[in-house]
């Protein structure tokens, strides 16, 4: 699936890294020239506004009105962007430098939520106590999968696991017994990082449960059989 990246660099505004200018007039992507203006705009502001980072164990306190209304044009565009291309769009926040997904803007009459600005940080200083470490709905508003759809999607590929792991372990648990178990653990181990790489990855997320939910009950059949 293709992906396009909207973010700002210098002034300009980047789509999939080809700069925005009024001399193309955005004819390159085809985008209406009011949309074309509309993010060469936000891109000179955002530029004005630059970024800031957080500092570890420092005390959030709210965002500059500034920064904060920069990032909430600039995920607006991105949105009518996402609209106007047809395609996925992932959002960088120039202020914080966050990465936004928005992947279900093309496929709804209206866009989705997105996440709101994260805090600054400002200070050095012990954990406020009203802060619970709640997280943002960064995950939320990212992930278009519903519920629904993301079960089944992790079942099919549970029982899909499920089956091959089976299939291919049976006759290692048949001539070698324990060893053949140790064998399989350790095909089963290779794989683990590249999953837990993804664990977050909208869509791909179920995915990643249903294959560690398949090993997991295969591994236990197997272990039965080898003892």
């Amino acid at each position: 699936m293709r992906v396009v990246e909207l973010r700002a660099v210098r002034g300009h505004a980047m789509v999939a890294g080809v700069p925005l200018s009024d001399r193309t007039d955005g004819r390159t992507w085809g985008l209406p020239t009011d949309l074309v203006d509309a993010l060469q705009e936000w891109a000179r502001v955002a530029a004005s506004v630059g970024p800031f980072a957080a500092v570890p164990g420092a005390r959030p306190a709210p965002p500059d009105a500034a920064a904060e209304a920069v990032s909430r044009r600039g995920r607006q565009l991105a949105a009518r962007l996402s609209v106007e291309l047809a395609v996925p769009v992932d959002y960088c926040d120039p202020v914080t430098g966050h990465r936004v997904a928005l992947r279900a803007v093309t496929r709804t009459p209206h866009p989705p939520p997105v996440p709101p600005l994260p805090v600054r940080f400002v200070d050095h200083g012990p954990p406020h106590p009203g802060d619970t470490g709640t997280p943002s709905p960064v995950a939320a508003a990212a992930e278009p999968t519903p519920w629904g759809t993301g079960l089944v999607l992790a079942v099919l590929v549970a029982g899909l696991v499920l089956l091959a792991n089976l299939a291919l372990a049976a006759p290692l648990i048949t001539g070698l017994g324990p060893l053949g178990l140790l064998v399989d653990a350790a095909v089963v181990a290779g794989l683990v990082p590249a999953l837990w790489l993804n664990r977050h990855v909208p869509t791909w997320r179920w995915a990643v449960y249903g294959t560690f939910a398949g090993t997991g009950v295969a591994f236990l059949f197997l272990a039965v059989a080898a003892f």
